[in-house]
């Protein structure tokens, strides 16, 4: 498909009551465009809206510091998209195209967010690091068909990530697709998620700050991470933002009582109201990293940004730190800050293969950096695993196994990582209607990982799988077979035969009742975990 430059706006400070400037986009930019009359060389204009989401500030000697806002394109309307184009020939008995009009604008999307000057910096240090241009560390083969070749390029687009193993990270919480953990500094020191090739990491970190001074007392730091893999996770992502706002409250309000307090003895009466609402309720500073995606035929990665990008704009208007405040709130507010986004267009090597796999987030500094968390089973080699009760059975590229217990107890994986790998499947063959939930395996007011209950059992269609060969098994298991790792396929296998050889009865049921399996650290073992019956 034929590419175009594109001139992108880039904003720098943002008046909310504002407009920016109309975006030009050339429809060689669509990929995958399906219309029954495809124009060919016209150009359509988006409107942009300005957020509350705060992007990095870029501060140079030749300009001060200055606050700068995420903006998303708006849904080209009916009136412009006509205005734009009654001067030609070729839109006059196509009319509008609703799907048209919604692929140029996440287009746009797209452009702009490959080309914004304040996430320039940040999506270079995770990326490529401070010292190397993107040109330098892009792959330098073409894509070919040979899967024996995509093996060779995805060993290769994974060398810059830090491996991460159960003894060189720390106290590591491992999460996987469809998850995600809440923690405090006291409780890991890295968060981690990987194999993300259309699917969206999305990370968190919060602190409080009250007069100036950061709130460190009573675990004053707090950091999320989850893996999202498509759009709808709206109400999961806004609570995950309402989660570090509910912390953070709960530890000002003890801050704030023992400030009244030595007020109410030490102050005259006329101090005691010469506190400002922001002073008196403190404000949350939120920072958001987001990782994943890159250019896929499909667009499936830019409508994964799109919704997550969505979803944290709107938060951060309902939020935003200069909202006005009444009388009788005595919340704390909340400064949300877009510090890193790597996703989509932003994210790809140049040849449709996403550069960052693997996110990880150090709790404590903040710092982010790409990960690859260690794989326990190298090779396809039978070893013995562990589960949470039973056998387990695993397939090789079409053979079936047995396999028996083992202890993983100290994985970097985590606890049963298999079992938590199964629920993407139970998903799909026993749908529930709970669409679009991330499962929470870890909050940070306790100390448990938890595996929530979910059912599932043997499928025919999950024995079909299981006989095909590792090329065919990533053709009809990925939604990006072209850049899946090598070892896509062999866990694909583990988790279909887990399923197939256990049930959910045997694993959750416990005196006649569906019980979560909790895991506590094992304080004598680095990343080691004990089941708590």
């Amino acid at each position: 498909m034929a590419t175009a430059e594109v001139e992108v706006p880039i904003p720098t400070v943002m008046d909310l009551s504002s407009k920016l400037e109309p975006l030009q986009v050339d429809t060689a930019d669509i990929y995958n465009l399906e219309t029954t009359k495809k124009p060919t060389s016209s150009s359509f204009v988006c409107e942009w809206m300005p957020t509350s989401l705060r992007l990095p500030s870029s501060t140079t000697k030749s300009s001060p510091e200055e606050d700068c806002y995420l903006c998303l394109p708006v849904h080209i309307s009916e009136e412009s998209y006509f205005k734009q184009n009654e001067t030609k020939e070729e839109f006059k008995d196509d009319g509008y195209c609703v799907s048209t009009a919604a692929q140029l604008r996440l287009v746009a999307l797209n452009n702009y967010l490959a080309n914004a000057a304040p996430l320039a910096a940040s999506r270079q240090r995770l990326l490529f690091g401070d010292n190397i241009l993107p040109h330098q560390r892009r792959s330098k083969y073409q894509r070919q068909e040979s899967y024996q070749h995509q093996i060779h390029v995805q060993q290769q687009s994974v060398s810059s990530h830090k491996l991460i193993t159960s003894t060189n990270s720390g106290r590591v919480i491992n999460v996987l697709q469809g998850e995600i953990a809440h923690c405090t500094a006291k409780q890991a020191d890295v968060l981690v998620s990987d194999d993300a090739t259309t699917c969206h990491i999305v990370a968190l970190r919060s602190r409080c700050h009250r007069g100036g001074q950061v709130v460190e007392i009573n675990d004053g730091i707090m950091a999320s991470m989850t893996h999202v893999d498509g759009p709808g996770y709206d109400a999961c992502l806004s609570d995950a933002v309402m989660q570090h706002f509910e912390h953070h409250s709960r530890r000002l309000l003890v801050v704030k009582n023992a400030r009244m307090e030595e007020a109410n003895a030490n102050e005259p009466e006329e101090c005691k109201e010469n506190y400002t609402d922001i002073e008196c309720h403190g404000v949350i500073e939120l920072s958001v990293h987001i990782m994943g995606g890159f250019n896929d035929i499909e667009g499936s990665s830019i409508a994964i940004t799109d919704n997550v990008l969505s979803v944290l704009a709107k938060l951060a208007e309902e939020l935003d730190v200069n909202a006005k405040v009444t009388n009788n709130d005595n919340r704390p507010k909340m400064s949300m800050t877009l510090e890193t986004c790597a996703v989509s267009g932003a994210n790809d090597d140049g040849t449709a293969c996403p550069i960052g796999r693997g996110l990880a987030l150090n709790v404590a500094t903040g710092d982010i950096f790409l990960a690859e968390v260690e794989d326990r089973i190298q090779s396809f080699s039978i070893a013995p695993f562990q589960s949470s009760e039973g056998i387990g059975l695993v397939a090789i590229d079409g053979d079936i196994q047995l396999l028996f217990n083992g202890d993983n107890s100290t994985s970097v994986e985590g606890p049963d990582a298999l079992l938590r790998s199964v629920r993407l499947w139970a998903t799909a063959f026993f749908p529930c209607g709970e669409d679009h939930k991330l499962n929470i395996i870890h909050r940070s007011n306790e100390e448990y990982l938890v595996v929530d209950p979910f059912f599932f059992r043997s499928h025919a269609y999950a024995n079909e799988l299981l006989n095909l060969s590792d090329a065919e098994l990533l053709q009809f298991t990925s939604t990006s077979p072209a850049v899946e790792k090598a070892n896509f396929a062999r866990k694909v296998r583990k988790a279909l035969a887990y399923m197939n050889g256990m049930n959910s009865t045997r694993v959750f049921v416990r005196d006649g009742a569906y019980h979560p399996i909790k895991y506590r650290r094992n304080p004598l073992v680095l990343n080691g975990w004990v089941r708590v019956e």
